[in-house]
C-alpha cells in the first residue's frame, strides 16, 4: 500500500473513530436495532401478550375491519378503576390501539396508531356509545401520554442511550 494511502486511512480512521464511539449504542435486541419506542413496545406485546380481541363495533369505530372482532395480542394495567391497555392486531402489525378504561365513568378513548406513533384516529365511549372525534390539540396531547406511558413501560431508553452530553 503506497505510503500516503496509508497515512489518509490513519488520519480518516483517527477523525472518525471518535464520532462513531460517541453515538448511542444500539440495542442488543435484533428487532429493536434502529426501531422507533412504540415499534419495539409492539413487538413486545407481540410476543409476550394476551390473546384478546376489539369487538366488532370498536373495530369498525376504528376502521381496523367492517362489523368483524379483530384478534389482537394485549398489554393491559390496571390503576383502580382506570385500566390501560396497547393492543396490536394479529392480522395487521400496523394497526396499534392504545386505550384507556375508566370503569366508574364507563367511558373509554381508544387512539388508533401505527408504529411509528402517528396518530391516525381517535374514538370515545361514552356510556356505551362509541363514536370517532375529531382530533384535537387535546386529543392529541392525551395520546403523547398514553404512547409515552407504553413506550417507558415496554421499550425504556437504556442507561447507555441516556449519555449526557
Amino acid at each position: 500500500m503506497p505510503k500516503k494511502l496509508l497515512q489518509a486511512v490513519l488520519v480518516a480512521s483517527l477523525t472518525i473513530l471518535p464520532a462513531v464511539a460517541d453515538q448511542p449504542q444500539r440495542p442488543s435486541h435484533p428487532h429493536a436495532q434502529a426501531q422507533p419506542r412504540l415499534e419495539q413496545a409492539a413487538m413486545m406485546t407481540l410476543e409476550k401478550g394476551f390473546d384478546a380481541k376489539l369487538p366488532p363495533h370498536i373495530s369498525t369505530l376504528l376502521k381496523i375491519s367492517n362489523e368483524q372482532e379483530c384478534s389482537v395480542k394485549q398489554s393491559v394495567t390496571r390503576n383502580g378503576s382506570v385500566v390501560q391497555g396497547l393492543d396490536v392486531s394479529v392480522s395487521n402489525k400496523s394497526d396499534i390501539v392504545i386505550f384507556v378504561v375508566d370503569e366508574s365513568a364507563h367511558d373509554q378513548t381508544l387512539y388508533l396508531t401505527s408504529p411509528d406513533g402517528t396518530l391516525r384516529r381517535v374514538v370515545q365511549v361514552k356510556s356505551g356509545v362509541g363514536s370517532e372525534i375529531r382530533i384535537t390539540d387535546k386529543e392529541r396531547k392525551a395520546f403523547q401520554e398514553e404512547k409515552q406511558y407504553w413506550m417507558d413501560r415496554l421499550a425504556p431508553v437504556s442507561k447507555t442511550k441516556q449519555s449526557v452530553r
